[in-house]
């Protein structure tokens, strides 16, 4: 059974395992965009886990280059939720 990227990552329990699942995504379509790239036409996309499969279909390789920076989105923001964000406001004169 294939499932889509959205299923994958919500199949993922914590932050570290979802972070790992996003990166190994974004590696896993900028290696299938080169394959692409030479392809006109739809492209596939699928990575297999060894527990799930995943799959989808991009009309384009801007669509596939679109989808990778939408899952670094992700990625940071699953990240700063890890992490937490901090933010340091200083004055302009306590450089």
């Amino acid at each position: 059974m294939d499932y889509t990227i959205k299923e994958y990552i919500q199949s993922k329990s914590s932050l570290d395992s979802k972070i790992v699942a996003i990166e190994a995504l974004i590696d896993s379509m900028i290696l299938n965009s080169i394959d692409a790239i030479g392809n006109s036409g739809t492209a596939s996309y699928s990575m297999d886990d060894g527990q799930m499969k995943v799959s989808t279909e991009y009309r384009s390789v801007d669509q596939i280059v679109a989808g990778v920076k939408a899952l670094e989105q992700m990625l940071q923001m699953y990240i700063n939720r890890r992490n937490g964000n901090i933010t340091i406001l200083r004055g302009r004169l306590n450089y």
